[in-house]
């Protein structure tokens, strides 16, 4: 087999056995960037080389979703190269505590360290890299809690979560089953109470979670990515707008470039302004987004009206702050 055919393979071969689920074959060619046909082919590749993926079924995935999976790559295949320890050891430095955190300091300890004169190297460039960190408000997390919602999540397990809602004073327990998290500039659970619609949680107005023992299923019906796209932001609850909005060409160019939401499309206008089309919930971040200093004064709502009434009335409080 030519060398160039065999990287890819190998490439292919070694996301298999990193995943604890499996992959289809959507995800194989999202990661790979080449067709179903060539996937098929390399997964036949594989077979001719000993390595045999195996098929596997998930829970919640629909009967006819097919995973592949693969075990006993060689050591020597899995072992990280200068470049990629280096980059993972500058990523580590710029880790929050927590799981992911502990379980990368535990990849980089089973594999063979930097040569000296690198290390050295790396040290200075990880003191040099400190805009690798977050910017901006952001409350700091409980890792304990962290953990426990982690350990949750994986394993469809209920938790137990005293509460503070927002511009309330008392706390309270509630059972929740958790389905999923979401960052902007809070992080949030999403979760339902048995089989309601899914609500968020925010994690630094958690004060306790405990495990329940109490297992549940997810639903068929329910998938996370699709209930996260759509809204343009964190929040549902929203009626859903089409939505039209205008940037001028001052603007247009770098709008151009944005995804702002999934359901997003564009099309350029003949003086150079551009028209970009959303279908969403989440109103207010969208309106928060449209203040922004790279759109304001630059971007119009053309549609719906129902929207431009919402961004006059955010506006009217706004001009609160200077009373």
């Amino acid at each position: 087999m030519a060398y160039n055919k065999l990287i890819p393979l190998i490439e292919l071969a070694t996301a298999l056995q990193a995943s604890s689920t499996g992959l289809t074959i959507k995800q194989m060619i999202e990661i790979t960037e080449r067709s179903r046909k060539t996937i098929e082919r390399m997964l036949a590749g594989l077979h001719g080389l000993g390595l045999e993926p195996k098929t596997s079924v998930v829970e919640g995935d629909h009967h006819l979703v097919k995973r592949w999976h693969l075990d006993g790559l060689p050591s020597n295949i899995l072992n990280l190269k200068t470049t990629e320890r280096s980059a993972l050891e500058r990523h580590l430095a710029a880790m929050h505590k927590g799981a992911a955190k502990e379980g990368l300091t535990k990849l980089l300890a089973g594999q063979a360290p930097l040569l000296k004169h690198l290390a050295i190297d790396q040290e200075i460039l990880i003191e040099r890299a400190a805009h690798l960190g977050r910017v901006g408000p952001r409350n700091p997390v409980n890792e304990k809690l962290m953990l426990i919602l982690e350990k949750a999540l994986s394993g469809f397990e209920e938790v137990r979560l005293l509460y503070r809602a927002n511009n309330r004073t008392r706390t309270v327990w509630r059972k929740i089953r958790p389905l999923g998290m979401v960052f902007s500039r809070f992080g949030y659970l999403v979760a339902s109470v048995e089989d309601k619609p899914p609500i968020t949680y925010r994690l630094d107005l958690i004060k306790a979670a405990e495990l329940t023992g109490t297992y549940f299923r997810p639903s068929r019906d329910w998938n996370f990515k699709n209930w996260v796209a759509e809204s343009f932001g964190v929040f549902h609850g929203d009626e859903t707008l089409k939505i039209k909005l205008r940037f001028n060409k001052t603007s247009a160019t770098r709008a151009e470039s944005i995804k702002f939401h999934p359901s997003q499309s564009h099309k350029k206008q003949k003086n150079g302004d551009l028209i970009v089309y959303l279908t969403c919930q989440g109103h207010r971040e969208l309106i928060h987004e449209l203040c922004h200093p790279d759109w304001l004064g630059n971007v119009f709502i053309e549609e719906p009206e129902a929207l431009r009434i919402e961004y006059r009335d955010y506006i009217c409080m706004l001009q609160m702050a200077l009373r």
